[in-house]
């Protein structure tokens, strides 16, 4: 089976990303959530992603949080893990991972292996990268460290249950 090839990623409207700032009422718990997730988005941003195969919609909700990218300190000559050029970037691809039974069974249908989905977050995270002006052969590094990564040690995340349907129709942005 010809592997998919991701044409292009728009937005509805620009996200509007901000630092989740650590107030001194907060309570322990929450400075630690907010150390862990230190960015929020602050608008609801409805994804579409353009494959050779098929197109789909996402929305992502105002309020979500993540962590940035995950770059080990070795690494960080490619950028750190906090860097702004990869926010947006790590923003999607975070919410493919965190709500990725949603977007396999209800958004996509089932319509691709679960190893081609997996493949897929890591192409539109480059394809990301490389809209907001990181060089492509940066974007490319990333995009492969950030698949092998998927596939190796973070392999047993990768377990999701399917549903029958297989219809691989373009989707409408719904969202969690």
């Amino acid at each position: 089976m010809k592997k998919n090839k991701v044409a292009g990623v728009k937005f509805n409207v620009t996200p509007k990303v901000a630092v989740r700032v650590i107030d001194k009422n907060d309570s322990e718990q929450v400075v630690q959530e907010k150390k862990k997730y230190p960015f929020e988005l602050k608008n609801d941003v409805i994804v579409t992603v353009f494959t050779d195969k098929f197109n789909f919609s996402f929305k992502i909700k105002s309020g979500y949080i993540w962590n940035g990218a995950d770059i080990p300190k070795p690494l960080w000559w490619i950028g750190s893990s906090k860097d702004n050029d990869y926010l947006v970037a790590s923003m999607v691809h975070d919410f493919l991972l965190e709500f990725k039974e949603f977007i396999y069974n209800d958004v996509l249908k089932g319509c691709i292996e679960v190893k081609e989905y997996r493949r897929l977050t890591s192409l539109i995270f480059r394809e990301i990268l490389k809209d907001s002006d990181i060089n492509c052969v940066k974007a490319n590094i990333m995009a492969f460290c950030v698949d092998v990564f998927q596939m190796t040690i973070n392999r047993r995340a990768w377990h999701i249950e399917k549903t029958d349907e297989k219809l691989c129709i373009s989707s409408e942005a719904e969202g969690k």
